[in-house]
């Protein structure tokens, strides 16, 4: 089997010089985790951006300074092998496929849940893979501060946490992203003709206002966007059935409970392909 016989020829990629605003609507409207991006008006593959990168820089508008340039790449007609080595060792979750430096298509971890595990044939259960670790947050913390603080744990799903330390809900990237929103913010700067140094001073100074567009996400309690009831699996579930939930509910994350209906852990698509 080949990354040709895996990958999306129909890829969604964005041009250099091009549009945030642009960007941020098609990843909401097409729900993707990111795309690539290329030199304007070719196929020259250049850089890939992904809703991380920009709920990470929230002020910054260049593609070119939000975009990581150091893409992983892979050939169409490389053996599947070499994708799956090549995503367990980056831990990348989708990697273009090029000829030469021409973007052919595009392979992530969701098309070979899809595509390859959902239909083999494993002994291997969710207990082998799952993630005993995750991150919560409480449900009253503001939208944008959970998502600040999933940044600075690089983390892309959270559980919610209620007042009597109740698991009641997830919240995802995807999810923070469909909520942003681009919004005019003005900041004050103040010029001053005399020196810094000076305590005080006759010297006139003048005020610069600055406005900039900004993704702002909605200043709500977290539970009040959060997806609830969480979707489980049991940790005694095969992969392939976690894969088969995946694909039906549309989601990369399950969370994992025990023979109790306790939540021990998450699993995530990434997880899978660890099984293969």
């Amino acid at each position: 089997m080949k990354v040709a016989d895996i990958m999306n020829p129909n890829v969604i990629y964005a041009e250099v010089p091009g549009n945030r605003e642009q960007v941020l609507e098609t990843i909401q409207e097409k729900k993707i985790s990111g795309m690539p991006l290329v030199k304007k008006g070719t196929k020259n593959l250049i850089g890939i951006i992904t809703r991380e990168d920009l709920l990470r820089n929230p002020e910054e508008s260049q593609l070119a300074l939000i975009m990581s340039k150091n893409v992983v790449t892979i050939s169409a007609e490389s053996p599947f092998e070499d994708c799956i080595k090549l995503m367990k060792q980056s831990g990348y979750r989708r990697i273009p496929v090029v000829s030469g430096d021409q973007l052919v298509g595009i392979i992530t971890v969701g098309d070979i849940v899809h595509k390859v595990l959902s239909g083999s044939i494993t002994a291997a259960t969710v207990k082998d893979y799952v993630r005993r670790k995750v991150f919560s947050v409480w449900g009253r913390t503001p939208v944008f501060i959970a998502s600040r603080l999933m940044h600075l744990a690089n983390e892309y799903a959270a559980l919610i946490v209620d007042d009597l330390e109740n698991i009641v809900g997830i919240v995802s990237n995807t999810d923070l992203i469909s909520l942003g929103e681009m919004k005019l913010e003005e900041r004050k700067s103040i010029l001053k003709s005399g020196s810094e140094s000076q305590e005080w001073d006759w010297e006139p100074s003048s005020v610069l206002f600055i406005t900039q567009k900004k993704i702002s996400l909605p200043k709500v309690p977290i539970n009040k966007v959060m997806s609830s009831p969480c979707i489980t699996i049991s940790e005694n579930a095969s992969v392939v059935a976690c894969a088969q939930q995946m694909r039906q509910q549309n989601i990369d994350q399950l969370v994992v409970v025990n023979d109790r209906e306790q939540t021990i852990g998450m699993i995530f698509d990434i997880d899978l392909i660890n099984a293969l």
